[in-house]
Parts: C-alpha cells; structure tokens; sequence
C-alpha cells in the first residue's frame, strides 16, 4: 500500500503533476505495476491532457517501467495536445531516455518550472 508522501498528485495551471516519493528510489518489480496503476488512474481524468512526472527520487528504472510509461502516454496521445513530460531526472534515469531515443517522443525538463513553461507556453 502507498502512503500519501509516496504518491503526490497536484494541479498547476493546465498540468497534473504526479511526484515519486522515496519509496519509488529503485523502480522494479512490484512497484512498476503499482506505479502503473496509479499514473492510469490518474490519466483516466479527462481534464489530465499534460502529466508531468516529478522523478527526483527515483535513482533506478528498467524497461518495465518505460513500459508502463507507454500505455500512460497511450492514453494521453488521445486528448488534444496530450502531453508527457518528465522532470527532475536523476543521471541514470535521464541517460536512459537519452539511449532509448524516448527523450524525442517526451519532454525531459530540469525542473518543474521548466516543465510548467512547456507545457503553458505551447500545446505539445
């Protein structure tokens, strides 16, 4: 079961932002489907059209959870200017987007601030 600190979800101006507590420090196994599960919960809110996925706490993620990653941004392609964004990336986890090429396809964005701008400035 996940606590409220493991699992943070906010609007801000047209985005949902979904934050990753500690518990998600090594995204494997288990918590992959948690994970899931929950990012599609919260994708299935027709007014969720940008999701920003705060990472800061997340050291480690495998191919499972890119995975799961895909069905999320399955559903939001189908809304009019979905988006995707990732945001606050730890080394190894933004140079897995870097080889996997998935940085074309999502936005990868420093910080927060910058993934709000992207998505509020322009409609991906």
């Amino acid at each position: 079961m996940l606590d409220e600190e493991s699992f943070q979800v906010e609007r801000c101006k047209d985005a949902t932002i979904v934050s990753l507590g500690s518990e998600f420090d090594l995204l494997e196994g288990d918590l992959v489907k948690k994970a899931e599960d929950k990012l599609l919960e919260v994708v299935e809110d027709k007014d969720c059209s940008h999701l920003i996925l705060d990472m800061a706490n997340t050291r480690f993620f495998g191919s499972s959870f890119i995975e799961s990653l895909v069905r999320v941004w399955n559903q939001l392609k189908t809304r009019e200017h979905g988006s995707l964004q990732l945001c606050c990336l730890q080394s190894y986890c933004k140079e897995i987007l870097e080889v996997t090429h998935l940085d074309n396809i999502w936005e990868v964005s420093d910080s927060r601030e910058d993934a709000l701008k992207r998505c509020t400035s322009s409609k991906i």
